[in-house]
């Protein structure tokens, strides 16, 4: 060009621009494909920041989840703590005017409870149903569960609204058995686990 710079200024203008277009264009081109390869390397910086922040909102749902799941836990074992501990016994069994009854007592060694009604049940179909007072801690009552055949098993539910408000039942199974040192008939008393279940269903009775 600078040998025939005096040809170069006798150009027309669309040859120059043919000149400048030949001369530039490659240049375009490589600044384009610069362009494109940085534009790929901001995003994929971009894809990685998001996955990032992906795996950081991930993570804080799964730490929310785990402290949910631990204040479930320790409400429950708030819950539980307020229950009444319930003991039962049958304190006399024997015949009263042609029925067989049978004496049962109540006492509470936890915390206080509204007793709601206290169900009794035979497999031979005989039921009972009675309300007591509220049950303070170291309380001790007594009913009767009369009709029932001579020394039969039967089922003692005690329904009632703990401190925590909450509604439950603690429920015990009076087995009969011959005890051969005395040689009578007694009753022996299995408590039904209560704290582990999720839900009461009340007795049909």
């Amino acid at each position: 060009m600078g040998a025939k710079f005096d040809d170069l200024v006798k150009l027309d203008l669309n040859e120059i621009g043919d000149l400048a277009a030949g001369a530039f264009g490659p240049i375009a081109f490589l600044w384009l494909i610069l362009g494109y390869l940085q534009q790929g390397r901001e995003l994929k910086a971009s894809t990685e920041a998001l996955k990032l922040q992906a795996e950081e909102l991930n993570n804080s749902v799964t730490q929310q989840s785990l402290m949910v799941a631990s204040q479930e836990r320790s409400l429950i074992n708030y819950e539980n703590s307020l229950e009444p501990l319930l003991k039962a016994l049958v304190v006399d069994a024997d015949w009263d005017e042609g029925d067989f009854y049978c004496a049962v007592s109540i006492e509470n060694v936890g915390h206080y409870c509204e007793v709601n009604n206290v169900y009794s049940y035979a497999k031979s179909g005989v039921s009972s149903t009675i309300s007591l007072d509220p049950l303070f801690p170291n309380d001790l009552v007594t009913f009767r569960f009369s009709g029932l055949s001579e020394f039969e098993d039967f089922q003692v539910t005690v329904e009632y609204t703990a401190r925590s408000g909450i509604m439950n039942a603690q429920i015990f199974e009076m087995e009969s058995y011959y005890d051969k040192e005395n040689g009578k008939d007694r009753y022996i008393v299995k408590k039904i686990p209560f704290m582990s279940s999720s839900f009461y269903r009340k007795p049909a009775i």
